[in-house]
């Protein structure tokens, strides 16, 4: 049976386009559920084969909602209200959008997902970060995909996804890159060596980055820390694309240039907000 799995905050509850969107619903006579984003661990008991999850709320809404989708493989909707989110939407056409799911006609647009040492249990859509944690140390990083090695001393490195260039990405000086190219972006953090702003590698890409031993750094899956690192060793890690997909509608594959630099030049434009 169809149903609906609304991830949000108390806060946008009260919001108009919140009331319109549960009110559509409700129209529909479509079951659903709304989960706060303090309460996400409780989910399991609303989802079957057929729910649809969507995000109400900013990127950060809608990255907790993915990885929900991602790890019980549901189509996946993020509506946005966040002052910048590039991620969700402000859409127009949402009861169009829902009568499609509905009748089993939407369109989907898939998104890869970088993947650490093919561990599909922690994905990152937008990005890892391999992060120096003293202020005053730096890191030594070796480089190797497509057998050539590079050697790079930097604050840290981040290795991004199409839909996460505008995240981390952009603030290091990354290019945005349109979604629908699923490619592997790599960009330093404040490097100290000579190194390109970024690189562009396709979605094949096999990415090795090597920490030298005796370092002090934390590796962030889309801004949470899963773990920190201080070894007597050298480490070696592995980053791909994956070959599963995150699958959602409601989405186009346009690099949306427009909505994302005026919310970056006029951030306290209500009117711009998502």
């Amino acid at each position: 049976m169809k149903n609906i799995l609304i991830i949000s905050s108390k806060k946008y509850t009260k919001l108009k386009n919140y009331t319109d969107f549960v009110s559509l619903i409700k129209s529909k006579k479509l079951e659903f559920h709304i989960l706060f984003v303090e309460d996400v661990e409780q989910y399991d008991n609303y989802l079957n084969k057929d729910t649809l999850v969507v995000s109400f709320g900013g990127d950060g809404t809608a990255l907790k909602a993915m990885k929900i989708s991602w790890t019980y493989d549901l189509l996946f909707m993020p509506l946005g209200t966040g002052r910048v989110g590039y991620l969700v939407n402000k859409s127009e056409n949402i009861e169009q959008i829902l009568d499609e799911w509905i009748e089993g006609k939407s369109h989907i647009n898939n998104r890869k997902a970088i993947i650490q040492d093919n561990n599909l249990k922690s994905p990152a859509f937008n990005e890892i970060v391999l992060i120096k944690n003293s202020p005053t140390r730096i890191l030594d990083i070796v480089f190797k995909t497509h057998d050539q090695t590079v050697k790079l001393r930097a604050d840290g490195i981040i290795i991004s996804t199409s839909l996460g260039s505008t995240a981390y990405n952009y603030s290091a000086g990354g290019p945005i890159v349109q979604n629908s190219l699923n490619s592997i972006i790599i960009t330093p953090i404040s490097p100290f060596s000579k190194f390109p702003r970024s690189i562009v590698l396709d979605q094949k890409s096999k990415i090795q980055i090597e920490i030298k031993k005796k370092q002090n750094y934390a590796i962030q899956f889309d801004g949470v820390v899963e773990s920190e690192v201080e070894s007597d060793k050298d480490n070696k890690l592995d980053y791909t694309l994956s070959e599963k997909s995150l699958q959602i509608i409601g989405t186009d594959n346009s690099p949306r240039l427009d909505l994302f630099l005026n919310q970056i030049l006029n951030p306290f434009n209500k009117d711009l907000s998502c």
